[in-house]
């Protein structure tokens, strides 16, 4: 009789032992391809964080590198005034270049004092004092108008938003890298009936520059409320002045560098995928890394992603753990289905069959009950995957939360921070598919299992002669 044949009669002849095997293979098929789903759920959360967090990365000050920094210079240098570093455009440029880029934007922030117009609120707390500000400089005048340098107001998040319209002119363009232009706020230009067109002037708190500005636009601000009417003038939003970015060249420190000092650059990329190679470019350009950064919001990225790294690295342990342990288990299964059926192996090699053959069928009746198993796992794999992902991911975001409320208060971090108020939710939630990869990857480790469990056990029984066999089962 053909040993395939036999294999099927005796799979069928022996119900109860092929039951136990179905039941193992099934067990085993389902957490390993729940393993390998939830490993593919990595990249697709990863994705999500992405596009959820924007494809800007940010040039810009590193806050704890800038404090080591801080604290050098003062124990070297203790009576020498510590100059806020600032970025060259000429730097900046060479980024810009990356074919990663798509578009992006300089900021430089900056404070001063109104000239021949009234800021809103100055009568309340917002006359020139005199005094000493930020150190022996002499005589300096309060701030009373915040000054946003930028490249492009459209690329501006308050824009983009519309938190900020701009209902009358037009808005700062690239094109106006060396103008002295400004857009101002809708009450501030009514208050001080100023037309688009007309001239701004701003001077800086030592009073030793003062840039005069053309009115190209005018916005409307509108998370103005009511508390705003007490605020002191720096701090309200209506005399938050835009202008270009070379236009607060005089009020920097570093006014004589090559090239026009700013505080940060974000350059947009055309696609999620490329931040790491455009970091990776970054770091060959000559930037000073000692002092900035490239930074993707990867903070936030970690606080999202994390639980779901760690998931799909326990999930990883699972494979190798069923795999062997399953292995092992089927493997015991059968030997001892093998040591009962001496007499019926003995009897079938006394009467000539070869020995490969025996294995052949021991091997056709492995892989028939474990074939039958892991078609009925790409059902159930699903419904498995799902509840074992939801399971590891909530308790991943619980030691995850457990782990920020043990953490020290943050410490005050001088310079900007593009993620500094701003705040995100871990993922929570996944959906675990099973896809045509896991099922491929699933039968061809489904297969190694199958042959070293059978084929192991069978060469300990079948390296005997038939009369050995016999005369022991005797």
């Amino acid at each position: 009789m053909n040993f395939i044949k036999r294999a099927f009669l005796s799979v069928q002849a022996r119900k109860g032992k092929s039951l136990i095997l179905f039941v193992v293979f099934l067990v085993v098929s389902n957490l390993v391809l729940a393993g390998f789903a939830m490993q593919n759920v990595t990249e697709t959360a990863s994705d999500l964080a992405r596009k959820k967090l924007g494809v800007d990365v940010t040039l810009g000050l590193d806050g704890e590198k800038f404090q080591k920094y801080v604290q050098k210079q003062r124990n070297e240098n203790p009576n020498e005034r510590i100059h806020r570093p600032e970025l060259s455009t000429e730097e900046a440029d060479k980024l810009a270049e990356s074919p990663y880029v798509k578009d992006f934007n300089y900021l430089k922030d900056s404070q001063g004092v109104a000239d021949g117009y009234t800021p809103i609120n100055v009568d309340k707390g917002g006359d020139a004092v005199g005094g000493s500000i930020g150190g022996s400089q002499g005589n300096m005048e309060m701030p009373n108008t915040f000054i946003h340098g930028v490249r492009s107001s459209d690329l501006l998040k308050e824009f983009t938003e519309e938190t900020n319209k701009m209902i009358e002119g037009r808005p700062i363009t690239s094109e106006d890298k060396d103008k002295k232009v400004a857009l101002v706020e809708k009450q501030l230009a009514e208050d001080n009936n100023l037309q688009v067109g007309d001239e701004l002037k701003i001077k800086t708190t030592n009073e030793t520059s003062t840039v005069e500005l053309e009115i190209i636009g005018i916005y409307e601000m509108s998370t103005i409320d009511s508390n705003m009417e007490t605020a002191p003038p720096l701090f309200h939003p209506s005399n938050q002045v835009y202008v270009s970015y070379g236009s607060l060249k005089e009020f920097s420190e570093n006014k004589d560098m090559k090239g026009t000092p700013i505080d940060k650059a974000i350059y947009y990329l055309n696609d999620p995928d490329h931040i790491d190679d455009f970091k990776a470019e970054g770091k060959k350009t000559g930037i000073d890394y000692d002092l900035f950064k490239l930074d993707a919001h990867d903070a936030l990225y970690k606080k999202m992603i994390g639980p779901i790294e760690n998931m799909a690295s326990t999930s990883k342990w699972i494979i190798y753990l069923v795999s062997i342990t399953g292995s092992i288990i089927l493997g015991l299964i059968i030997m001892l289905t093998i040591k009962e059926r001496r007499k019926e192996l003995g009897i079938l090699l006394a009467i000539g069959e070869k020995k490969g053959k025996l294995i052949g069928q021991l091997l056709v009746e492995v892989l028939c009950i474990a074939a039958l198993a892991f078609s009925l796992s790409i059902f159930t794999g699903e419904t498995v995957s799902q509840k074992m992902g939801d399971s590891l991911l909530q308790k991943e975001v619980t030691a995850s939360e457990e782990q920020e409320n043990n953490l020290e208060a943050p410490t005050f971090i001088f310079g900007m921070n593009d993620d500094q108020g701003k705040d995100v939710d871990p993922i929570d939630h996944i959906d675990v598919g099973v896809t045509s990869q896991d099922v491929l990857k699933l039968g061809g480790l489904g297969l190694i299992i199958a042959i070293l469990s059978t084929i192991l056990p069978a060469l300990s029984i079948l390296r005997l002669n038939p009369k050995d066999i016999l005369l022991k089962d005797e």
